[in-house]
């Protein structure tokens, strides 16, 4: 069993999202494991190293179609009689068949893929062969064949029980084409990280309702279940709602740490009367590793881990602030990460590309800046990421026309490259 980590009773501010990230990180522990056929593996967490369970290629074979030979007839392949090709049982050198024999002075058709004959040491190409009279004239130099010429040898790819893939691997096509070939009918894989979401207001509705004019629709659930639930290796098993009142909310938080391993909670983590998050998470004995963050939108934020309990592993508790952007921003920038260290993605799975950001209007700020971006396409073909104006953190209409966001670093305007964050990935 992992110990549980202790967890400091007055953190301090960290100063940057990949700080909040790194601190909440180190009390979190991946989940433990499971076996799923490999049909059901694709977006999930590799959680052991594969092997391979055979040499790649499992023998010598041929890399283009044409003739297999000995070198040493290669003089007489390239003489104006040339070399006569096989005929017989052992005529060919086939696709998923076993090796042929091969027999001096003799050419043996093969295909690409085919495994070389016995005693054959090179491969001449169909392009560089004329047949006549039954026999392949070499139209090369038959110095120009060394040995060994498109011949794939055995294990050049990988030897027998070479390690193919790494535990934390996120299993995508080619990783499964590798694990197919390897013989992993069966892949064991970190179990889905379970989470719940709750929003919270009295304010809220749902979305099938319409809304008094002091009334809206809940949209951070929606928004949530499709930013992480879209992730295989997430799964939501429960979107709950509570009223603006510590007690509801402590009901409601316990009851979703009960089947979530991660609980996401939006609104309520202010400084107002009736923003209840912090003091409720602490009444359920978690511990608060920050409260507050300098950036924007989203500078309420909270992180907090319940910790171990018998076989239960650390959980982790994200209080959001209500507004829907700083949800979204929020969410994918710090959520996801942290998540992934519960679901054993190594961290450079999480690392932002660099692209290029135009239509900067000068504005800076003393703090982390998320800025919703659209995207073009540069007369080069250069992808570029344009500025999208926004009046507020609760602008989902600006929201809706984004790809993404840009991190601009305290004091810096998004001018050049910024880290660039996409809503799909």
């Amino acid at each position: 069993m992992t110990a549980s980590h202790p967890i400091a009773a007055a953190p301090t501010e960290p100063q940057s999202p990949s700080a909040a990230i790194d601190a909440v990180c180190a009390h979190l522990d991946p989940l433990d494991s499971e076996s799923i056929p490999l049909a059901h593996s694709s977006g999930r967490v590799l959680a052991e190293v594969v092997r391979a369970d055979r040499a790649s290629p499992a023998l010598d074979m041929s890399s283009m179609d044409g003739f297999a030979v000995r070198v040493a007839d290669l003089n007489e392949m390239a003489s104006t009689t040339g070399l006569p090709i096989a005929t017989g049982a052992d005529s060919e050198a086939s696709i998923g068949h076993a090796p042929v024999s091969m027999q001096p002075g003799r050419a043996i058709r093969i295909v690409t893929g085919a495994p070389i004959p016995i005693g054959a040491d090179a491969v001449v190409r169909h392009e560089d062969v004329r047949i006549a009279n039954g026999c392949a004239l070499l139209q090369i130099a038959a110095s120009a064949v060394q040995p060994g010429a498109f011949i794939r040898r055995e294990g050049e790819n990988a030897l027998k029980g070479a390690g193919i893939l790494q535990p934390g691997t996120l299993i995508g096509a080619a990783s499964i084409g590798a694990l197919a070939t390897f013989g992993a009918a069966s892949v064991r894989v970190q179990r889905r990280v379970r989470i719940a979401i709750i929003t919270t207001g009295d304010e809220l509705v749902t979305t099938d309702r319409t809304p008094a004019p002091w009334q809206i629709r809940d949209s951070n659930g929606s928004v949530l279940a499709s930013l992480l639930g879209g992730r295989p290796w997430i799964e939501v098993v429960a979107h709950l709602h509570a009223k603006d009142d510590a007690d509801a909310l402590a009901t409601t938080l316990a009851m979703a740490l009960e089947s979530a391993d991660a609980v996401i909670v939006t609104g309520g983590v202010s400084m107002g009367h009736h923003d209840h998050v912090p003091q409720v998470v602490s009444r359920l004995g978690a511990a608060t590793v920050f409260h507050r963050l300098p950036q924007r939108p989203g500078r309420p934020m909270l992180a907090a881990v319940l910790p171990r309990t018998g076989s239960r592993a650390p959980r982790l508790i994200l209080g959001l602030p209500g507004n829907p952007v700083s949800v979204m921003v929020t969410a994918r920038r710090l959520g996801i990460p942290m998540l992934g260290k519960l679901a054993g993605l190594p961290h450079g799975q999480f690392t932002a590309p660099r692209l290029h950001t135009d239509g900067d209007d000068g504005a800076q700020l003393g703090m982390w800046w998320f800025r919703l971006v659209s995207e073009r396409i540069s007369a080069e073909g250069e992808r570029r990421l344009q500025l999208l104006p926004t009046k507020s953190s609760g602008d989902i209409a600006a929201a809706a026309t984004s790809i993404g966001f840009v991190e601009v670093a305290p004091h810096q305007s998004a001018a050049g490259a910024n880290a660039f964050y996409s809503w799909m990935h």
